[in-house]
């Protein structure tokens, strides 16, 4: 009760403890706040450049352009979601219809040739 009244007397707050004792504050002196745009070789979360669609919005997908369907597939053949083609939803949609116009057609093969029996 004391300290309580002369620290009231003082005008001074009591000195903070840690729970875990004088070891775990220490002296260490606080670290500086880093900035975000200097932390990684993009910068920070989000700054980095957005990666260009497969297809804009003012192109035309069309069936007949392989080189560029076969850049919206994986290795195993399967169409790319929306997150890697970074294409709208309706140019995705277009696209799932141009892959399967251009397989049904045998411009594009169902399964890769290399992962045939």
């Amino acid at each position: 009760m004391d300290n309580e009244q002369t620290n009231q007397a003082t005008g001074s707050a009591p000195a903070e403890r840690s729970r875990f004792g004088q070891g775990a504050a220490g002296d260490r002196p606080a670290r500086p706040p880093r900035d975000r745009r200097e932390s990684g070789p993009r910068g920070g979360r989000g700054l980095g450049r957005r990666k260009q669609p497969v297809f804009a919005d003012n192109e035309v997908v069309d069936y007949k352009d392989i080189q560029r369907l076969k850049m919206c597939l994986d290795e195993r053949g399967k169409i790319l979601p929306r997150r890697k083609t970074h294409c709208s939803a309706g140019k995705q949609r277009e696209l799932t219809v141009a892959i399967k116009r251009a397989r049904h057609l045998a411009l594009l093969q169902y399964i890769p040739a290399d992962r045939r029996r």
